[in-house]
């Protein structure tokens, strides 16, 4: 693999996906090789299968590297919310006259900070919210800037040990020499929401297949995050709770409803199976799915009370990931169960302009860049040590 190319693993709840890319004009992508493969999924922060997530994570490398003909020695690896922890610390370092800031003086305000993780993690990233100086200027990059004293509010990304064991032992018996774990939810913030956004506090919700996480973001780290496992899967599951069909049907009708929209009382969805065909009610399905919905919702609240920021109050809900974004009307139920505004956040790249494509592309940026910041040029350019 060329030395512009970066291999990424994404890890969701129902599936993994293998990519390898580099960086087009334009901040863009130039995808190499990129496949997808189902696999049992996850919960509460442990996999159902760890064998079947092997084989998974075996094919969808493979079929990468037999498409592009390159061979992986390296990967990055997202870690979804249910396998992390992000802890903030506030701390001061002083300076004994007013000078520039130095990237130095940033690392060490960073170590100074944080001691261990927690028991069964490590750590992983760290990241600002906010730095603050002595004249009580608020700055994301406080680098070149005068100042007697560096104040930072900084969030510290771990791993579950279990997860980084779990995957760490596939992708070395798979071949791999190296393996770096990235956080989804700053990699998803940070390529999605706009910087200007992010300067004041914003809510990014990222619902998967069976897992959610729940992040507010401000400047160029995270301020708070709750993952737990309610997910686009549970709708379907709703579903055949009190209508009878099969779980596979009931995905398929999903597709067909709209929540938006008005139906005459007698109206049906037919779906053909290979076998048979199945005939439902549309009010009945929607009636279902809004169920569905509202639980996810009273989970949302949930997190919005317990992070008790009243800055949030007026702040849309961002969404994004592949478990109900595809639901059509899901964003306009969800608003009103709210009380809040809630856009659906994609990735602007044409052709892959889908939720459900925030987390691998949000892992590529964040992996190229990582590449570009640790090259041999970038360090001679802007320094050693920070």
């Amino acid at each position: 693999m060329n030395r512009k190319s970066v291999a990424v693993l994404d890890v969701g709840s129902a599936e993994v996906t293998a990519l390898i890319g580099q960086r087009g004009v334009n901040n863009t992508f130039v995808f190499k090789g990129i496949y997808t493969e189902k696999y049992d999924g996850f919960a509460d922060g442990d996999f159902f299968n760890p064998a079947g997530l092997r084989r998974a994570i075996f094919s969808a490398i493979g079929q990468v590297e037999n498409s592009c003909g390159d061979k992986i020695t390296e990967i990055y690896v997202g870690v979804p919310g249910e396998f992390e922890k992000v802890e903030t610390r506030r701390q001061l370092i002083s300076f004994q006259r007013k000078r520039k800031v130095t990237g130095r003086d940033v690392s060490l305000l960073y170590s100074s900070a944080y001691g261990d993780p927690p028991e069964g993690y490590s750590l992983i990233r760290s990241a600002s919210v906010f730095y603050v100086l002595s004249d009580k200027r608020r700055v994301i990059d406080p680098v070149g800037m005068i100042s007697d004293s560096l104040e930072g509010y900084l969030s510290y990304f771990v791993v579950s040990d279990r997860f980084s064991e779990v995957l760490r032992n596939i992708l070395t018996e798979y071949g791999m020499k190296k393996v770096n774990f990235l956080p989804v939810s700053l990699a998803e913030a940070l390529y999605l929401i706009p910087s200007e956004m992010r300067d004041e506090y914003a809510i990014l919700l990222d619902i998967g297949y069976i897992s959610m996480t729940f992040s507010v973001v401000c400047g160029n780290g995270i301020a708070y995050e709750s993952a737990c496992s309610v997910g686009g899967g549970h709708i379907p599951a709703c579903m055949i709770n009190d209508i009878d069909i099969p779980f596979d049907v009931a995905e398929a009708i999903l597709k067909k409803v709209n929540l938006s929209s008005i139906d005459n009382p007698e109206s049906v969805i037919e779906y053909i199976d290979k076998t048979e065909i199945y005939t439902v009610s549309v009010s009945q399905v929607k009636e279902k799915v809004k169920e569905g919905l509202d639980l996810i919702c009273e989970v949302i609240n949930k997190c919005l009370e317990l992070c008790g920021d009243r800055n949030l109050d007026y702040k849309p809900i961002l969404l994004t990931g592949g478990g109900i974004t595809s639901i059509r009307g899901a964003r306009e139920h969800m608003s009103k169960r709210l009380n809040k505004v809630v856009d659906i956040l994609t990735p602007n790249l044409p052709y892959y302009n889908k939720a459900a494509q925030s987390s691998l592309l949000s892992l590529l940026n964040m992996a190229l860049n990582d590449q570009r910041e640790n090259s041999f040029i970038h360090k001679i350019l802007y320094g050693f040590g920070g």
